[in-house]
């Protein structure tokens, strides 16, 4: 019969030297208030944060301006790839443009010898947007307008990149529709890489 009684973890003033005899065990540590597990050579915070070394992700941290049509990097909004390798990436690109006729062109540089497919959804108004499908880096088209100038709007992206047996990184790319018109991407972008095999 399974026992499903609350069991309360003891509270220790100190974590007793990890071995093998107590692997397994759980404890409170007074300092802290925070449950412990051991693994027989080690104690682990049961709340610390979940690291996964196939998940990357990259935030802009300052605005990014480009006022011509030619391509362009978002400096800061990149990520590494490691060679012969797969990945499946989500990219939130908050972006203002200067005026209601200038679209933004959104796309993406990878790795000599990667192949990369990509979905990029650019909004028009509250309820269209221009969609590009992309099947290479630095292609794709420039969305043809936006409702409302100097207001934060979200792009998105869909990429899946599997590298060739070079290293790089992945960076996004934006212009401006139109010349001589800011398309600005803002601060707040991300990125999120999940490396699958």
């Amino acid at each position: 019969m399974r026992d499903f009684a609350l069991r309360m973890a003891p509270l220790v003033t100190a974590l007793p030297a990890p071995t093998s005899a107590i692997a397994g065990s759980v404890v409170r540590l007074a300092a802290d208030n925070k449950p412990y597990w051991c693994d027989g050579t080690a104690w682990l915070a049961l709340t610390a944060p979940i690291s996964d070394a196939r998940l990357t992700t990259a935030r802009l941290t300052a605005d990014v301006t480009n006022a011509t049509t030619t391509l362009a990097n978002v400096t800061g909004l990149t990520v590494a790839l490691n060679a012969s390798s797969t990945y499946v990436i989500d990219a939130w690109v908050m972006f203002q443009t200067a005026a209601t006729t200038t679209g933004i062109r959104l796309t993406q540089s990878v790795p000599s010898g990667a192949t990369v497919v990509a979905n990029w959804a650019t909004p028009l108004t509250a309820t269209t947007a221009t969609l590009a499908h992309q099947r290479a880096g630095d292609v794709g088209a420039a969305s043809a307008s936006i409702d409302t100038a100097n207001v934060n709007t979200l792009a998105t992206g869909r990429l899946l990149v599997i590298t060739g047996a070079t290293a790089g990184s992945l960076q996004i790319r934006f212009a401006s529709e139109v010349a001589a018109s800011n398309a600005v991407v803002k601060a707040g972008s991300s990125l999120t890489a999940i490396k699958t095999n």
